[in-house]
């Protein structure tokens, strides 16, 4: 999906910590990180002999992750092929209409996982939540999703020496001029954003680890790859407010210097959380501003105004860096509404700014209305969020791609 590796594989990462204490030996290929080709992770396979092959994928990676699939078969054809992810979660009937692939993990997978590595696959799980599958002769069977983990305490930090964690590092200074490395502390999301599909995934209550967990992790990590600061890449960091209280706590009591980056939403900017959290090392905030239009924000169900982001900006800029990310071609709108996005954008003077193009997301409530629709024909081959071939809006998509460029050719300096 990227030309850079850019996102590290840190749901993978997190199924080889949990499953290694339980006497399972992982091995995490992650194929965009080391450049590999297809021939060279045949070759690895081979050289392996792994017991279970498992895959991850989103909706913008699905076919690419199918095509692996299809690879690990050749090579290997008795060996089951186990899909997990974002996209196998909710369409799990789309991941096992491909003959390479036999079981699909629905959810949150750790449970899952150890199930299927401790099983003869004789047929005792075929009726576990979260386990879908499609056996010869017996068709698709369906299960509802793992049982959320309820306690994100129990899980231990995901494994970075299980992937080349120093070519995450090496993108993130370029990208966020600092060397550092995403984490993920919490799951779940209790907003209603109509483009989003994290409830489907994990659920509408917010998990997170404990403010001291998180702290001791990020000393962890910042001394094992010695890097100056974290990227906290949870959609909603700072939610709850004792919970960001105690954490600046802990950033501040620690021995390890280290900065940090957050996501957050616009209507969870505080000045009392800004001055915590600058002076416990906070030096970047990217806020999900997505719309300069009330209309499009009134559909994307975002629940903030256009002057309710120019006074968290400006707010959120007496402290820190601040990056926003933006959003056009969504249903209804129309080149006004695009409009009045990028003056929004060019008037808020941010230190950092991205956009995309509308993609509508399964599991999101905006992709189920434009599928009852019926305007989703040939759509699963074409999701990508900045090299759309649709157009969902009232814009034609030649004209939303130079719109694209255009927000670019205006923020390619920050």
């Amino acid at each position: 999906m990227y030309f850079h590796p850019f996102e590290p594989p840190l749901g993978l990462a997190a199924l080889v910590a949990y499953l290694a204490p339980k006497g399972y030996s992982c091995e995490l290929v992650d194929m965009p990180a080391e450049g590999l080709d297809d021939r060279y992770l045949g070759e690895q396979l081979c050289g392996s002999a792994p017991r279970l092959i498992g895959i991850t994928a989103m909706t913008p990676t699905l076919r690419r992750a199918l095509e692996i699939a299809a690879l690990s078969k050749s090579v290997l054809p008795e060996v089951p092929v186990v899909l997990g992810g974002v996209d196998p979660t909710v369409r799990p009937e789309i991941a096992l209409s491909a003959s390479a692939i036999d079981f699909v993990v629905r959810g949150e997978g750790e449970d899952v996982m150890t199930a299927l590595m401790s099983s003869d696959l004789d047929g005792h799980l075929l009726d576990m939540p979260g386990l879908c599958f499609r056996l010869p002769g017996q068709g698709i069977h369906l299960s509802g999703k793992a049982a959320l983990v309820p306690d994100l305490n129990v899980l231990p930090m995901p494994d970075y020496t299980s992937f080349p964690a120093e070519a995450y590092v090496q993108y993130t200074q370029e990208l966020r001029g600092i060397r550092g490395i995403s984490m993920l502390v919490s799951r779940g999301c209790p907003y209603p954003c109509s483009f989003c599909a994290v409830h489907q995934t994990m659920g509408k209550r917010w998990r997170g680890k404990s403010p001291e967990r998180v702290s001791r992790e990020m000393d962890e990590l910042l001394t094992l790859l010695n890097l100056e600061g974290i990227w906290f890449k949870d959609s909603i960091f700072n939610l709850h407010g004792k919970w960001v209280r105690r954490f600046c706590e802990y950033r501040k009591m620690s021995h390890v210097d280290g900065k940090f980056q957050i996501n957050t939403r616009v209507d969870l900017v505080s000045e009392d959380q800004l001055g915590l959290m600058a002076e416990a090392g906070l030096t970047q905030i990217d806020l999900g501003i997505e719309s300069g239009s009330p209309r499009t924000l009134a559909v994307l169900r975002k629940g903030i105004s256009p002057e309710e982001i120019r006074e968290a900006v400006q707010m959120a800029k007496r402290y820190v860096r601040v990056a926003g990310f933006f959003m056009i071609g969504v249903p209804g709108e129309t080149e006004a509404d695009i409009d009045m996005t990028i003056c929004l954008a060019e008037e808020l003077e941010l230190d950092a700014a991205s956009i995309s193009i509308f993609t509508p997301l399964p599991g999101s409530t905006l992709y189920d209305s434009l599928a009852a629709a019926g305007k989703l024909r040939g759509y699963e081959d074409k999701i990508h969020f900045t090299e759309a071939t649709e157009s969902y809006c009232e814009v034609p998509i030649e004209r939303l791609r130079e719109r694209f460029m255009e927000f670019n050719d205006k923020f390619a300096h920050t």
